[in-house]
């Protein structure tokens, strides 16, 4: 009956355990900034989602506040005009001296497209061409830094994303250093330093590209 001999040990070189723990020891600070980092990304991402948000709100409160104005105007420019109908300029004039800033320039050149005479006049003053709703020029304002902040929290939470799929990288790396000292075989040593050393340089060049907060 034929014995199986035993598997003999390759011996380690010199170099192998200090190169080993001084790669698993950079792996390890680097997996604690990393970590540092895709905190600070979240919460910068989680900080500009509110901001943006809160402009949004604020927005469409100031769209339903305008619209409500702009019904108030409509009132009034229709008293206006049925008192001119009934030939009352004194009322009518009571109600054009309080038209606001939004609603008096826009009758004012509804008024001077002669819509009485005018078929092709807008048949009110409430059109596009003519009356701009309150609040447009901050509401417009507000959008497009909701947008932007929006934009910058997708980017910042990317950002951290990445951050955390560093630190995952780097556990591997110390998994597979950790473990290559434990093979008999030289060549599977080897290659789980390489294999090791290989993702730690990759994962370097990820974080020296990612910005830093």
């Amino acid at each position: 009956m034929e014995t199986e001999l035993p598997v003999t040990a390759d011996p380690k070189r010199p170099w192998f355990e200090p190169v080993t723990v001084i790669l698993m020891a950079v792996a390890s600070l680097s997996t604690a900034w990393c970590s540092y980092q895709s905190s600070l990304w979240s919460g910068e991402s989680s900080s500009l989602a509110t901001h943006a948000d809160k402009l949004e709100r604020q927005a469409d409160a100031r769209h339903l506040e305008a619209r409500q104005i702009e019904s108030m105007h409509s009132r009034m420019w229709m008293e206006a005009m049925d008192a001119q109908i009934d030939g009352d300029e004194k009322l009518a004039r009571f109600y054009s001296e309080r038209f606001t800033d939004e609603l008096k320039p826009a009758y004012e050149k509804w008024i001077a497209l002669k819509p009485l005479e005018n078929p092709t006049a807008p048949p009110h003053p409430f059109v596009p061409e003519l009356y701009t709703l309150p609040f447009t020029e901050e509401n417009r304002a507000a959008n497009a830094e909701a947008a932007r902040a929006e934009a910058q929290s997708n980017t910042a939470g990317h950002t951290a994303s990445s951050y955390l799929s560093n630190t995952i990288l780097l556990a591997t790396v110390l998994f597979f250093a950790g473990t290559a000292g434990r093979f008999d075989r030289r060549h599977v040593r080897w290659f789980s330093l390489a294999f090791a050393g290989s993702l730690f340089i990759y994962t370097t060049v990820r974080m020296i590209i990612l910005p830093v907060a």
